[in-house]
């Protein structure tokens, strides 16, 4: 089981996305050390949102009897866990860094661009 945790990976473009913003918040000297924890973050707060509108959208009203809001605590730690294991169990983050450092700043900010439209886009569907 410990081999299948550690061989899971994220697809292409969240690592890409993932690489963007910890690029981003390396910048600031206040997050340098811990830049990938507030990347995993950003990347999980948009996606929970984005996870949250799909299931209030699909499950009926009818189940939901007495407050819809009990189902926001099991979608978090769902999507906290699940983004603790594609990027931060074992370290994996140090692997999509060195995958990506390659690109240049001109490109960061470019990608940095990509990331703003899919908060946009999250927020705009939740």
């Amino acid at each position: 089981m410990k081999e299948w945790l550690i061989n899971i990976r994220p697809p292409k473009y969240l690592r890409y996305l993932f690489f963007i913003g910890y690029c981003w918040y390396r910048s600031f000297r206040s997050e340098r050390d811990e830049a990938h924890n507030s990347a995993m973050i950003l990347l999980g707060t948009f996606h929970g949102i984005l996870l949250l509108s799909i299931v209030f959208m699909l499950i009926p009203e009818q189940i939901f009897t007495n407050n819809k809001y009990y189902t926001l605590i099991p979608v978090i730690i769902l999507v906290f866990l699940l983004f603790y294991y594609l990027f931060s169990y074992q370290n994996k983050w140090q692997n999509f860094v060195a995958e990506f450092k390659h690109i240049k700043r001109k490109q960061q900010r470019i990608g940095l661009i990509y990331l703003v439209f899919l908060q946009f886009w999250c927020f705009l569907f939740g």
